[in-house]
């Protein structure tokens, strides 16, 4: 058989050293990697799908960018699609999308092409990867973890028909023996045992066979060491070639391909590590936050605004932040399975990240602010929802007239207008007090820029909240508290009850940073309710916050065979938070975890068992299915070599089952306990990798401490309970949730510029098509505006876009946001095939 065997390294930017560290190790491999090429003693390297790395080689040597240059556009160095090689469940879609648009865009620039969709040590794959690859024009992936028992190839789809040609690693990336010190002879047999393995798997005649590892150089002398290993392995070729090459080969053989749908976490063959879910979920809610504020707040605004001429462009800006925002995503970094300067290094680029975005909204209200007269309210909607509700305002000014309001109190801080002048510096006497408040909005439309003024005028005014020591209501739900502190939810709009809502129970965790691991017969520690007390009894926000005391032991005992005898005192603070006519029951919990070696959760138990649930997925739904009976306790422990199977799943920010939806802010990973669904408030250990564990009988990484994964200290975290019939109905909830609509308040001396500002600036009227972007295109001379749409549902659409930014031409374009064959006249309807996602240039 001929073995196509490609030299190729894997590159984590951070891991078990710091960047900084592992960066001067990336200038030794480099530097090697182009010697053997210009020496051509080496044919062909890939390096790691990713260009991030040469970014960081030329950043301390730039004086090697011509000889890279010429390697790469010979393809001789194969370089990117990916920016950075990222985590693909615990970012965002859109944030896929820019890694791909970035990467692609500085490989090209590079002289890279021929681009193919590879993701070596993923913790798994979405299922939304063919639908992402195929919309950058890439038809050909090359994957490892999670696919369990196929063959070598296989064609990959996502729900919409996107499909890739996939080649799976069978036994993963990491193959090292050429760098062996052993003869040829022992390389050779090492070599054939590890064919054999793979040839059971394999189609053609042909076997892919990775030659390299995690930071590893090639081989001294490559070629001729290939060739002479090669004179001492029998039934076997080996030849140095690359990976597109192999593709192309297995593709001209035509075999039978399997067609195969859906995500990949199956872990029978290989581990995909699910306990990186909830390590460090510090770090999860941080990026929650930061794409949030970047993606659906500053971006878009940014880009209406300059599409109506009232703001300057700031591609650059964007660009920079989003670069800062991606190099968190690899999957040592947001997974939290990394040495705690890593982290500390992410926690700073967050912080960076929305420094930039909350600078970039400053800056747009700035513009709207001196066309709006001083003290009438801008409310921005970036959501495509509607929106009557509960909105926060925060103003030096006093409140037009005739609103629903509700104080929350006062801040003294500069005015937005001294902030953002720059012919101005702000001293001491621009500190004005600023007023919170919460007012009641009526009809705002979805992507909108509206003013209220003292002409603005209710319909009708919202049911007050009611809110006491035991129950917490609106005129849509109402939420009871037992003595125990166990939640009832009513919904009058379902005329559904639950009961047995938020239950907080801990469990012993002797894993590490990979895979949580309990211990054998642990019995759960449960939060008990102490005292609740009202917080805030107004008419349109009610906070009834409830204190329950949980016992959880120090940590485990010195063997690591029973939790400590000694336990803990922790007070866990529960805000409970209602808005006036609003669906959502919502909380703010508050703790300070004082103990290691343990994971808490919050529990919603239903009345029947939890067979199937929906999950926001990198785009859409996805949805899985459970053995509500599986016990991971009872499975302990893991054969030799195995990793098992866990209730556990990923989602983005919600999840629905047996008709109730939990959404959070940065708590990505949910569970199924027979009648219960659980999301993971915390996981708290102390290894980043052990040699072995009862639930993952193998090693994931190097042995070292991390104590910062113990996650002590003061925790924050968000999330929602809402009752809905579908779970598509929770799309709309999220958002509103995560905050969809920003306010500020006017500066100008009268009213006569208002009319400047655009007030629809994408109405899509159709609520089955969800907008994942909005956005200046990324090319530097091109005009207009980006959208990013999916039909969510299982149905076909259609929408006819409105605006008052007055598009003459609106044309279909790929990621890459080159135009495609498809063109719309602004009037006329754009058809939505089921569970499409379209990308269109408005201009």
């Amino acid at each position: 058989m001929d073995v196509i065997v490609y030299a190729h390294t894997h590159w984590d930017r951070e891991w078990y050293r710091p960047f900084q560290e592992f960066r001067l190790r990336l200038i030794d491999v480099m530097d090697e990697v182009i010697d053997q090429l210009l020496n051509n003693t080496l044919i062909d390297f890939y390096f790691d799908g990713q260009v991030i790395a040469i970014e960081d080689y030329l950043a301390v040597h730039p004086y090697r960018k011509q000889v890279l240059t010429e390697l790469i556009r010979n393809k001789r160095l194969r370089i990117g699609p990916w920016y950075v090689l990222a985590d693909e469940f615990l970012v965002s879609g859109e944030s896929l999308i820019r890694n791909l648009l970035i990467g692609i865009k500085e490989a090209k620039t590079l002289g890279g092409s021929d681009f193919i969709g590879y993701m070596p040590d993923a913790f798994g794959h979405n299922s939304e990867m063919p639908r992402i690859l195929s919309s950058f024009g890439i038809e050909d992936a090359v994957i490892w973890r999670g696919v369990g028992n196929r063959k070598s190839e296989f064609i990959w789809k996502s729900k919409d028909g996107s499909s890739l040609f996939t080649t799976y690693l069978v036994e993963g990336y990491y193959q090292d023996i050429l760098n062996y010190n052993y003869s040829s002879e022992e390389k050779a047999k090492k070599i054939g045992k590890l064919l054999n393995k793979i040839k059971e798997h394999n189609l053609t005649n042909y076997i892919l066979l990775p030659a390299g590892a995690d930071h590893l150089a090639p081989a001294p002398n490559f070629v001729a060491h290939l060739e002479e290993v090669n004179q001492h392995i029998n039934n076997y070729n080996l030849h140095s070639d690359s990976i597109i090459n192999y593709i192309n080969f297995v593709k001209l053989k035509s075999p039978q391909f399997e067609t195969v749908e859906g995500e990949f976490r199956d872990n029978s063959r290989n581990p995909i590590l699910p306990g990186t879910l909830s390590s460090r979920l510090y770090l999860k809610r941080a990026n929650a936050k930061s794409t949030w504020k970047l993606n659906r707040l500053a971006e878009s605004l940014q880009a209406y605004l300059e599409q109506a001429g009232i703001t300057s462009g700031r591609k650059k800006e964007l660009e920079y932040a989003w670069k800062l925002l991606l190099q968190n995503h690899p999957h040592d970094s947001i997974c939290g399975c990394s040495v705690d300067e890593v982290h500390d290094e992410m926690m700073s680029r967050f912080e960076q990240v929305d420094q930039i975005s909350d600078g970039l909204v400053g800056r747009c209200f700035h513009e709207l602010a001196h066309r709006v007269k001083k003290g009438n309210i801008i409310v921005y909607n970036s959501s495509d929802y509607a929106f009557s509700g509960v909105i926060k305002v925060k103003t030096p000014e006093n409140l037009p007239e005739n609103l629903m309001s509700q104080y929350l109190g006062a801040t003294k801080e500069f005015t937005k207008e001294v902030l953002f002048d720059i012919q101005t510096i702000p001293v001491k006497e621009d500190i004005r007090d600023h007023h919170e408040h919460l007012i009641w909005v009526e009809d705002i439309l979805p992507h909108s820029i509206n003013i209220i003024d003292n002409n603005y005028k209710y319909k009708k005014h919202p049911t007050i909240v009611e809110t006491g020591l035991k129950f917490i209501k609106n005129s849509r739900i109402m939420l009871r508290v037992n003595d125990t502190g166990v939640l009832t939810l009513s919904d009058s709009d379902s005329g559904k009850e639950f009961y047995n809502l938020h239950i907080l129970q801990d469990y012993a965790d002797k894993g590490d940073t990979y895979n949580f691991c309990p211990i054998p017969n642990d019995q759960p520690r449960e939060g008990t309710l102490i005292r609740t007390e009202v917080i805030e009894d107004g008419n349109l926000r009610g906070i009834l916050r409830l204190f329950y005391q949980i016992e959880i032991p120090e940590s485990l005992d010195r063997e690591e065979r029973f939790r400590s005898m000694v336990s803990l005192t922790h007070l866990v603070v529960v805000d409970v938070i209602v808005h006036a006519d609003s669906r959502r029951v919502e909380f703010k919990t508050v703790w300070e975890n004082f103990s290691r070696d343990h994971t808490l959760q919050v529990k919603f138990r239903f009345s029947d068992k939890v067979y199937r649930t929906f999950a926001e997925n990198a785009f859409g739904l996805i949805e899985r299915t459970f053995n509500p009976d599986y016990s991971l306790s009872a499975n302990m422990p893991a054969e030799k070599g195995q990793e098992l199977q866990t209730n556990t799943a990923p989602m983005q920010r919600f999840v629905w089952a047996n008709g109730l939806g939990i959404i959070t802010e940065g708590l990505p990973e949910y569970g199924v306990d027979e009648n219960d669904l659980y999301i993971t408030l915390l996981r708290s250990t102390g290894k980043l990798s052990r040699e072995t564990l009862d639930t993952r009988n193998l090693a994931a990484g190097p042995p070292l401490d991390t104590p910062g994964a113990q996650c002590l200290g003061v925790q924050k975290v968000r999330y929602a309970i809402c009752a809905v019939e579908k779970p598509d109905d929770l799309f709309i909830e999220a958002d509103q949730f995560m905050r969809s609509i920003l306010t500020e308040t006017g500066v100008a001396q009268d009213n006569s510029r208002e009319a400047e500002i655009p007030h629809n600036l994408l109405n899509l009227d159709n609520p089955n098509i969800y907008t994942y972007a909005v956005k200046s295109p990324h090319g530097k001379e091109q005009k207009g505006l980006i959208v990013r749409l999916m039909n969510i549902s299982d149905t076909a659409q259609s929408i006819k876009i409105q605006s008052d930014l007055g598009f003459s031409r609106i044309m279909e374009v790929n990621s890459l946001e080159e135009p495609t064959l498809n063109q719309f006249n602004p009037d006329e309807e754009i058809k939505f095939k089921p569970y499409e996602l379209m990308t269109l240039l408005l201009d």
